[in-house]
């Protein structure tokens, strides 16, 4: 089979489009050497595939490809699709994107040395589900990228999961939604010092991502309708007392603004993702 090349990123892979007018991400060696935009590639040559599912799921992975690797994103995606199809998960999209980064910045800390495990408490009564299927990506992506990645890390994962839980059913996010949801924040971040800069940026986009989704969620009835264990709530608060306040005062400005309802497994979710921002 013949393939098109629509862009090379490398030497090493590049984006395709097949016969049906589907897209990908190929990734072999040499297969971008020396192509150019209208190339035919042989499939053969292709050791590794990204299939490209929607316009917005193609945004999103080629904006991430400018920082995380080929081969991260690859074994990213292939541990969702594993965990997905073995343990009957819904999962919005977007888990691509965020769990993927978050592995490629803890495989950054563990080459560092700076690698420090997470104070998250242990979720696994409270979600047996999404832990097992956390345990079982953790376990393909330290085997496929030859990493180390420690157990602790299974729960970040879970959390993950548990965050991205929905269908792709319900439509991605109005434009104008997305700009609500960004001046609201922004409005927020403003009061506390907080910008998207070159250290944190990846961070923050990743968050934009998740609250976007978040409201799309809540506007389609589609939120986590189970209750996170009093005792973990109590731990995390303790743990992240600064991006709690601001995650509330997020989640107080959006139920107003946007005349929603959101519980407090919500609010501690995203007040995960603003401590890496902090």
């Amino acid at each position: 089979m013949l393939l098109v090349v629509q862009q090379v990123y490398n030497n090493n892979s590049a984006l395709v489009k097949f016969d049906d007018g589907k897209e990908a991400i190929v990734h072999g060696k040499g297969i971008g050497f020396g192509k150019r935009r209208g190339d035919k590639l042989n499939s053969h040559h292709v050791s590794q595939i990204l299939y490209l599912g929607d316009a917005q799921l193609k945004n999103q992975v080629l904006n991430l490809l400018q920082d995380v690797p080929m081969d991260i994103v690859i074994t990213v995606f292939k541990a969702i699709d594993c965990v997905k199809s073995d343990y009957q998960l819904d999962l919005l999209n977007y888990v691509y994107i965020t769990l993927s980064d978050h592995i490629f910045q803890m495989a950054k800390k563990l080459a560092a040395g700076t690698y420090r495990a997470s104070v998250a408490p242990d979720i696994r009564q409270q979600y047996p589900q999404a832990y097992a299927a956390a345990s079982a990506a953790l376990k393909l992506i330290n085997q496929q990228l030859q990493l180390q990645l420690p157990e602790t890390e299974v729960k970040n994962i879970a959390l993950h999961f548990i965050n991205a839980q929905g269908s792709e059913k319900t439509p991605a996010p109005a434009a104008e939604l997305g700009s609500q949801v960004n001046a609201i924040v922004a409005h927020v971040f403003k009061q506390y010092g907080i910008q998207r800069n070159v250290t944190n940026h990846n961070y923050f986009d990743r968050l934009m991502i998740h609250l976007q989704y978040l409201v799309e969620r809540v506007q389609h009835h589609q939120l986590d309708r189970q209750k996170i264990n009093p005792q973990i709530e109590r731990d995390l608060r303790h743990a992240y007392p600064q991006s709690f306040v601001i995650a509330d005062q997020i989640a107080k400005t959006l139920e107003k603004e946007l005349q929603i309802k959101l519980n407090e497994n919500e609010r501690l979710y995203f007040m995960i993702h603003i401590q890496r921002l902090i």
